[in-house]
């Protein structure tokens, strides 16, 4: 049988802990024997591999609050409610043997609220764990020319029982070491060339995070999780330039980034019986102390030394309390009730300086020393799902938010919003073989609250004004995807989506001299979009697939300054991502190869343009041993195809509808890596 037939979908039995929220006749299931091919070692690995399928990774980490499901993972039939862990983390800390079934679900059918378009249930086997502690190890260090090594990039996690409870302990450090160099050409209006900047740029990100979660099922049914994490976010940037200037001669420049990081979040939630359902109350702090400082010295030969500094240091905060109650009734209604409420906050101190002649920094007045964000936000929602054909489910979610908004600094005020927000999806079985989702949803997004505050960019000569004015953007949005199963062939999904939407956050004029972030008029956001797998035994290459991931996005917004349309500044125009796999069937080898190419739209300030994007392609290629003393062991040679950093920024007398002062065309290589990952489960 070939590996991706799904396996028929039947109800649980044995020791496999029922997945609650799963209908097991719409279910494609996949059973751990499906993939015995990749000789998977982590959940992840068994998920990575269904076809057509692409996890979602969103953690409401960026937003405020939990608010309904983000994330297209279930594992026993539960979303994943813990803002600081994302799907892939959860699923890379469950080792294969633990793994029962993985469903793909219709999420409109699911008693989730949130969900549309395909979900992976993860069911586990439930008292496989009771003979001790599974360890999960993943490495993966990388070397590059001319940037340091990276030898600390991964993860180690333990699962297991401490008499009936779930323990799992985590140390994950998702570090990077990024770089580039070459020339910068700097010409003046009239194209002519001034001079040319000879550069180099590191990046060096360290991001050790320690995490423990527990969780338990008593006798009667109730269950409760806790979880508890605490990390350390290390940035340290560099860009050193070399040129000579007219009226200068030689000219050193020496940029200068630093942050210093941490943050910790305790919360957990407990589910019991309640009358004819059940009611999960889930609660959850956290905190973030943020430094950084920018610094940017010049040494010319004839002129001498200049400097500037910016430093700020952010404190965050955030309380959630929240209560959601469901229930089914005879009929086959899934209904559910949810009360959210949050407190959030955010201190900022900042200092803007100047350097002097003894090296020292003269604090300079600038109008945003001291900025303090506060939110108290709560939100109810009523969510109804249920089956209205044979081939046909629906879910209906309404709700309603509110929020008092009160912000010191640039236009201190406090505002309160309310406004009305939900969803309705449907999931339609055309046929056994093809699924259509659609969904219509009114989306609240939520402010950053750091636009609220004023900063400077020093290597640039740019600032930002703060804006107590700002108001939470909103998408008015739908939806429409057609899924393909192609049986032996593999799996294939169109999605096409438009949005209107309301005070979408750009940069704008806030007075005749000063620009911030502000809100737009309304916009039309246009999204096309495909996942596909192809299985290529049919053709008779056995063990051998290929992935596709292929999106084009067209964001319109009115410009501020001339009313015209535009795109939206950084908005992405198109992402491209071709994978090919070979098994070699026989064998524990494989190997692949990938391409990748993603491509936004320039971002525009009120006196400049700046376009940043990647030149020719992204292209890699693999070699994995499945079996090297129980680990899979893979090598990676990255960036086959010389792919460059490229910035072309154009910088205007006054207003970007004026004269040119100058452009900048930067040119940055990152040349060619080797990393390796070595995973396995002990």
């Amino acid at each position: 049988m070939w590996p991706f037939a799904p396996a028929a979908a039947q109800e649980a039995t044995g020791d496999a802990a029922p997945a609650v929220a799963t209908d097991a006749r719409r279910a494609q299931r996949y059973a751990p024997e499906d993939f015995r091919r990749f000789a998977p070692r982590t959940a992840l690995d068994m998920v990575e591999k269904v076809p057509g399928f692409l996890i979602v990774t969103g953690t409401n980490g960026g937003d405020r609050g939990l608010g309904a499901a983000t994330q297209n993972v279930l594992i026993g039939g539960e979303r994943i409610a813990n803002k600081t862990t994302d799907a892939r983390a959860a699923l890379s800390r469950i080792a294969a043997s633990d793994v029962a079934w993985i469903d793909i679900v219709d999420g409109a059918s699911l008693s989730v609220p949130g969900l549309s378009g395909q979900v992976a249930n993860i069911v586990l086997v439930a008292g496989k764990r009771a003979g001790g502690f599974k360890t999960t190890v993943r490495w993966q260090p990388e070397l590059r020319p001319r940037i340091r090594d990276n030898w600390f990039n991964g993860e180690i996690s333990t699962s297991g029982k401490l008499g009936g409870t779930d323990l799992t302990l985590s140390l994950k450090n998702e570090a990077t070491r990024a770089g580039g160099w070459g020339p910068e050409r700097v010409y003046d209006g009239d194209g002519v060339l001034l001079f040319t900047r000879d550069e180099h740029m590191h990046s060096y990100f360290d991001s050790p995070r320690l995490s423990a979660a527990l969780s338990r099922t008593t006798a009667n049914g109730n269950k409760w999780n806790f979880n508890l994490g605490g990390q350390l976010q290390i940035l340290d940037d560099a860009v050193r330039g070399t040129s000579v200037q007219p009226g200068a001669g030689r000219v050193d420049e020496d940029f200068r980034f630093s942050e210093d990081e941490h943050n910790f979040d305790i919360g957990g939630d407990y589910e019991f019986a309640l009358g004819k359902g059940r009611l999960k109350l889930i609660s959850l702090y956290r905190f973030e102390h943020s430094p950084f400082a920018d610094t940017f010295i010049v040494d010319r030969e004839i002129g001498g030394r200049s400097g500037e500094r910016f430093k700020q240091t952010a404190d965050e905060g955030e309380a959630i309390l929240r209560g959601e109650y469901g229930w089914r009734t005879a009929g086959g209604t899934d209904w559910q009730i949810a009360l959210e409420g949050a407190y959030n906050t955010l201190d900022v101190d900042a200092e803007y300086a100047t350097l002097r002649p003894d090296g020292s920094f003269q604090p300079v007045i600038f109008g945003g020393e001291q900025t303090k964000v506060e939110e108290k936000r709560g939100e109810a929602s009523l969510t109804w799902g249920r089956s209205l054909a044979p081939n046909l489910t629906a879910q209906v979610n309404l709700g309603a938010e509110y929020s008092e908004l009160t912000s010191s600094g640039p236009d201190g005020l406090t505002r309160r919003f309310v406004r009305p927000k939900g969803k309705i999806a449907l999931a339609w079985k055309l046929s056994p073989k093809t699924t259509v989702n659609w969904h219509v949803q009114r989306r609240v997004d939520q402010l950053n609250f750091l636009d609220f505050a004023s900063s400077v960019d020093v290597a640039n000569g740019q600032g930002n004004g703060g804006n107590g004015r700002l108001v939470p953007p909103i998408l008015n949005r739908t939806e429409l995807e057609v899924v393909q199963d192609m049986g032996a062939w593999g799996n294939a999904s169109l999605a096409v989506a438009y949005a209107y939407a309301e005070d979408i956050v750009d940069q704008i004029p806030l007075s005749p001299t000063t620009e911030g972030r502000g809100n737009l008029p309304p916009a039309h956001l246009y999204r096309v979009s495909s996942k596909a797998t192809l299985l290529l035994d049919r053709l008779g290459w056995k063990g051998a697939r290929i992935n596709s991931d292929i999106t084009w996005r067209r964001n319109r917004v009115r410009d501020p300054l001339n009313g015209r349309w535009r795109d939206q500044s950084f908005g992405q125009e198109h992402v491209i991502d071709l994978s090919l796999r070979h098994d070699v069937p026989g064998t524990d080898l494989a190997w692949g190869a990938g391409y990748f190419r993603e491509r936004y739209s320039p971002n525009l300030r009120l006196d400049s343009i700046e376009d940043e994007y990647r030149r020719h392609h992204f292209v890699t290629a693999y070699i994995e041993h499945k079996n090297v003393a129980g680990f899979t062991v893979r090598a990676s040679f990255r960036n086959l195809a010389d792919q460059i950093d490229a910035l072309d920024r154009t910088i205007f007398v006054d207003r970007r509808d004026g004269p040119v002062a100058f452009v900048e065309n930067r040119r940055r290589k990152f040349g060619q890596g080797v990393q390796f990952t070595v995973s396995g489960a002990l």
